[in-house]
């Protein structure tokens, strides 16, 4: 089994805090346009190290799977599937956790794959396919941002982008990830050109569910973060997957990165690119907001207008 590159520079050292991530336990209660130009160098500030951020896909139709996932240390996001056996149980754990959670919304592919409830299809009305949307916001709570499931065929289609677009306007806080599953998608495109919060994925981790082929790609994610300054990854809850980011999460400064939400990825790269205008408000580390749909307790968030 090949080992990953560690870092060549200063920085590489095993922080004490590596393993930050909580783990999850038995008795739990409650590319795109993904490289940026050069902010210092690479797009790194100032003593800094580069950033990488990791989604986690198709989450909702397998418990066990699931919670193998959210035990996986630090900020790592999670993309639920709507109106899935488990969603909103796995949503709610991973919350509590304070990891992110996406809605991972089916999209029409061009393989003409099964779908599964909730999903987008060309032919579609604008109504129609808003509606759809708020019902799978519904079925899965504290979503802070929206990914899409497949989609190598709609995510081309410039309306039908456009109306998604326009919806996650009018849901306020949600940013976009472009999970790029086709060469000419023009989602990321259309979430740029409507001023939203957006970010596209850069490596897939397991298109292939290969031990040694997982270690290749998060060893080319980490290339990718040292000579851009940020790089995201997108992988599934695969037992090889799962297996391998559980030893190279704990200890992610040795690689010469950290790891950070995907919002604060968003930020970061978005400073890179426009490294000379108006910054964009700096990730605090509080709890982020979400849209209108989650819950805390018993209390339901309204909608709260975030810097974008």
């Amino acid at each position: 089994m090949p080992t990953l590159a560690p870092a060549t520079r200063p920085e590489r050292r095993v922080a004490d805090h590596a393993a930050r991530g909580l783990l999850l336990t038995i008795c739990l209660c409650s590319a795109g346009t993904g490289t940026a130009q050069s902010l210092t160098q690479g797009g790194v500030e100032p003593g800094g190290l580069p950033a990488i951020s990791i989604i986690i896909d198709d989450l909702g139709y397998r418990r066990r799977d699931g919670l193998r996932a959210l035990e996986l240390p630090g900020p790592v996001a999670y993309a639920v599937l709507p109106h899935t056996p488990y969603a909103r149980s796995l949503a709610s754990i991973a919350f509590q956790l304070d990891k992110e959670v996406l809605l991972h919304v089916p999209m029409e592919s061009e393989l003409d794959k099964a779908l599964g409830p909730g999903a987008l299809v060309n032919g579609m009305a604008r109504l129609e396919l808003q509606a759809v949307l708020d019902a799978g916001l519904a079925s899965v709570p504290h979503v802070s941002g929206i990914n899409n499931h497949m989609g190598s065929a709609l995510t081309q289609e410039m309306r039908a982008m456009g109306w998604l677009m326009e919806w996650m306007d009018k849901n306020g806080a949600l940013y976009f990830v472009d999970s790029l599953t086709s060469a000419r998608s023009v989602a990321l495109r259309s979430a740029n050109a409507a001023g939203l919060r957006a970010i596209g994925r850069d490596v897939f981790l397991d298109a292939t569910a290969d031990t040694e082929m997982i270690r290749k790609q998060f060893q080319r994610l980490i290339e990718l973060a040292r000579t851009h300054g940020t790089g995201l990854a997108i992988g599934h809850p695969y037992p090889e997957t799962l297996s391998v980011l559980r030893d190279v999460l704990l200890k992610p400064s040795y690689y010469g990165v950290e790891l950070v939400p995907v919002r604060e990825l968003i930020v970061r790269r978005s400073l890179a690119f426009h490294a000379k205008s108006t910054k964009p408000a700096p990730y605090n580390g509080k709890r982020p907001h979400y849209a209108r749909n989650s819950l805390i307790g018993r209390k339901q968030l309204r909608s709260v207008a975030v810097p974008r």
